[in-house]
C-alpha cells in the first residue's frame, strides 16, 4: 500500500495555484482567530501547523481547486493566475523551441499524420491506429514501462519517474534544460504514446514533443478509463491555466469521467 507523502511537490513551487493558497490561508486565519479567544497558545500551533502544510502541500481544504478561483476572481488587479500542475502541453514545454501552432500543423500534414475529411481536420487512419496501438499497451504496461518509452522517444527529456500521490500517479520528467514536468497517468499515455507514434513519420525529432500535444486535441477517449475525452469548459485550476482572473475559462479536450485535460486550446 502506497505510504502517504507529506510533501506535494504537483501543487506547490512552479505548480502552486495562487487562488488555491489564498483562499486557504484565509480560511487557516479564520480558525486560528476562533481557537484564540479560547487559548492563545494553541492559536499559535495551529497557525504553524496549518502555514506548514499550506506550503508543503498546496492547500488544506478538501476540493479547493473546485472553488478557489471562483472566489478570487472577482478581485482586481489580477492578483491570481490559477495554475496547478502542467498537464498535456508539459512534454511540449520540455523542447528548447516551441513553433507556431499553424507551423506545427502544417508539419503533422505534410508527415501524413492529420488532414482534412471535408471540412474537418482529424488524424489520418494510419497514425490513428498506430496511436491507439501504443495508448493500449502503456496504458496495460507497469511504470517503468511508460518511463523507458518517456525517455527514449523524446531526445529533449534527461530523465523520467513515475511519483504517486493517494490514488494518482504522475509521470515525472526532467528536460535536458533542466525544467521538470508533472503529468498525469492518463495525459502522460496520450502524449508518450503520440510521441512514439510520431517517431515512425517524417516528423522531425525536434518537433515530436510539441506535435504531441497538437495531436491530443483530436483524442476521442481516454486511454486509460476509456470514457469518451470531450471539448469542454476546463475550470478546474490545478491541472492546467484557467487564463486571467475574470475572464472566461478556457476550452480543452478532458475526460468526462477522470476530469484530465488533454489538450488546452489556444
Amino acid at each position: 500500500m502506497d505510504r502517504p507523502r507529506l510533501r506535494r511537490p504537483e501543487y506547490t513551487g512552479s505548480n502552486r495555484c495562487r487562488a488555491c493558497t489564498a483562499v486557504n490561508a484565509a480560511v487557516l486565519l479564520v480558525v486560528a482567530a476562533l481557537v484564540g479567544l479560547r487559548s492563545p497558545p494553541a492559536a499559535a500551533g495551529v497557525a504553524a501547523v496549518g502555514a506548514a502544510l499550506i506550503a508543503l502541500r498546496g492547500y488544506l481544504v478538501p476540493f479547493t481547486p473546485r472553488f478557489a478561483p471562483a472566489l478570487v476572481d472577482p478581485l482586481p488587479g489580477g492578483l491570481f493566475d490559477h495554475r496547478g500542475p502542467a498537464d498535456s502541453d508539459a512534454l511540449a514545454d520540455v523542447d528548447a523551441d516551441d513553433p507556431d501552432p499553424e507551423a506545427v500543423l502544417r508539419a503533422l500534414a505534410d508527415a501524413g499524420v492529420v488532414a482534412a475529411d471535408g471540412d474537418r481536420l482529424g488524424v489520418t487512419p494510419a497514425f490513428e491506429t498506430a496511436w491507439r496501438e501504443r495508448m493500449a499497451d502503456l496504458a496495460a504496461a507497469p511504470d517503468d514501462r511508460l518511463v523507458t518509452v518517456a525517455r527514449d522517444a523524446t531526445p529533449s527529456v534527461e530523465s523520467a519517474r513515475v511519483e504517486r500521490t493517494g490514488p494518482e500517479a504522475f509521470l515525472v520528467v526532467t528536460g535536458v534544460d533542466g525544467s521538470v514536468a508533472w503529468l498525469r497517468r492518463p495525459v502522460a499515455v496520450a502524449a508518450v504514446a503520440a510521441v512514439a507514434a510520431l517517431s515512425d513519420t517524417d516528423l522531425p525529432p525536434a518537433l515530436r514533443a510539441v506535435a504531441a500535444d497538437a495531436v491530443c486535441a483530436f483524442l476521442d477517449t481516454c486511454p486509460v478509463c476509456g470514457d469518451d475525452a470531450v471539448e469542454r469548459r476546463l475550470d478546474d485550476c490545478c491541472g492546467h491555466s484557467l487564463g486571467e482572473p475574470g475572464s472566461d475559462p478556457p476550452h480543452g479536450v478532458a475526460c468526462e469521467t477522470c476530469g484530465v485535460a488533454f489538450h488546452r486550446f489556444a
